[in-house]
């Protein structure tokens, strides 16, 4: 029997409805009769999906061998199987619910042969709003760099592999991982190859989301999802040194992977799960975040770390809460401002007070100096005094949220109304007002002695015409 150019190995499980598409997207291939081989592995399927894989196989018998097994493995298992039969000069894997364009396994399968490439990596496109790094394919290289050109975002298997890669070095997948068995091999793969190519002149693989979203990676629990993770995170750690590399890589997986486990659905899970989650994956935070991945967090995923390097259960529920409900992060500091017979009284307010860490903020005057404040009991007094001689003085809160500096707002108080000091020989008037951006504004203006003397002429004569009147 020939050798076929190409094995390509399919899970299966549960998705009779998407077999069809798939074995039409195969037979549609564009290689010489004889090259093309098809495991499809029917993992204890109950819906009827390895008779359908029967009935298709009968017609198309010289490239479809279906392989049953009758008690369920999962991916991992399923894939080894595959390698295991596998006879092809290159392997490919592609899930049941996904498809190939007609020109996929010749355009790769020859770019592996002209440029020697060990593994080659086409543009996908997803369906159904299955998301897919599309930056990651944005030029063709016949030689990329592992982890150039963002490699190390496209970490499903949907590739085309050298079979004498994975045999010389033993690779597999891991059989004990429930969801994100790929992302170990995948990585491994970079790693290991001489030559990667990337191809960005067509869409080779279209990855479709399930109507029902019963896809493995949204359907898996969260703590079999992290596992998957930190398998990921050690097969980095075990060929990249600290360094440029394994940031970029491990970059992916905590900003990626990890910070997604804790979205809106994290609240639901009863609290010893929630404490579970965070106690698994705040160890790997503390092992693998460094300075350069924590500068390319945006702000959210900057505090869920923090949540989990700190053990902050409660905290990250709130906050994944508040984003969930508003579509935004809680104001990190809040205050209120009002009168007291001494001066401005500033009380702040945390809605997550365990995030900030620094027991100090500050209150900000637009050029000039910055008064220090004592958090610990969320509460201040400014003398009058300190508001002076400014014309304006714009005033908010500045806090540490989260190993970050942050402003926050100064709220004025219901009965914060314009007032007037004496300061030496001269008296002013402050008027408090909401600002622009949520800052507290205070307007100093001096009173002029003629003025003054005048008003307080006609309040004297107003009262004593009142006097008479009665």
């Amino acid at each position: 029997m020939p050798t076929p150019l190409v094995t390509v190995i399919t899970p299966v499980h549960d998705t009779r409805d998407s077999l069809r598409p798939w074995f039409d997207s195969l037979r549609e291939q564009a290689l010489a009769p004889g090259g093309l081989e098809v495991l499809a592995i029917d993992d204890a399927s109950t819906d009827g999906s390895r008779e359908e894989l029967r009935r298709l196989a009968a017609l198309w018998p010289e490239a479809i061998t279906v392989v049953g097994l009758e008690t369920r493995g999962g991916p991992g298992r399923v894939r080894n199987e595959g390698l295991r039969l596998a006879r092809g000069r290159y392997v490919f894997f592609l899930d049941s619910d996904d498809r190939l364009g007609a020109e996929a396994l010749r355009r790769l399968t020859l770019t592996a042969e002209v440029c020697g490439s060990d593994v080659v990596v086409g543009r996908v496109a997803g369906v159904n709003g299955r998301w897919v790094p599309e930056f990651a394919c944005r030029e063709t290289d016949d030689d990329v760099r592992f982890p150039g050109g963002d490699l190390a975002w496209t970490l499903t298997p949907s590739k085309l592999f050298r079979r004498e890669l994975v045999q010389r070095f033993g690779m597999r997948f891991r059989e004990d991982l429930p969801a994100y068995s790929d992302g170990p091999f995948v990585l491994e793969a970079f790693f290991r190859a001489r030559r990667i190519s990337v191809l960005a002149d067509y869409d080779y693989c279209y990855l479709v989301a399930r109507p029902d979203r019963s896809n493995i990676t949204c359907s898996s629990r969260p703590a079999d999802r992290l596992r998957g993770v930190a398998a990921a995170v050690e097969i980095t750690n075990r060929f990249a040194a600290p360094g440029a590399v394994r940031d970029e890589v491990n970059d992916r997986l905590l900003r990626g992977d990890l910070v997604n486990l804790f979205r809106a659905d994290f609240p639901a899970l009863d609290a010893a799960e929630r404490t579970s989650l965070v106690a698994a994956a705040g160890e790997l935070v503390r092992a693998n975040l460094t300075e350069p991945i924590r500068l390319r967090c945006s702000e959210s995923q900057r505090l869920r770390l923090h949540c989990l390097q700190h053990g902050l259960v409660d905290e990250l529920t709130e906050l994944v809460r508040h984003e969930s409900e508003h579509g935004s992060l809680p104001e990190p500091v809040t205050a209120t401002a009002s009168w007291t017979p001494d001066g401005l009284r500033v009380r702040t307010r945390r809605p997550l007070p365990t995030l900030v860490p620094s027991p100090v903020a500050w209150l900000a005057g637009a050029g000039g100096p910055r008064i220090a404040q004592e958090t610990a009991d969320d509460e201040t007094v400014i003398p009058l005094t300190s508001l002076l001689p400014s014309p304006r003085l714009a005033l908010h809160v500045e806090s540490t949220y989260a190993g970050r500096d942050v402003t926050g707002p100064i709220t004025p108080a219901a009965d914060l109304s314009p007032r007037r000091i004496r300061h030496g020989v001269r008296v002013y008037r402050l008027t408090p007002l909401p600002g622009p951006r949520g800052e507290l504004v205070v307007w100093v203006a001096p009173l002029r002695l003629r003025r003054l003397l005048k008003q307080r002429l006609l309040r004297l004569l107003g009262r004593t015409s009142a006097a008479s009147d009665a």
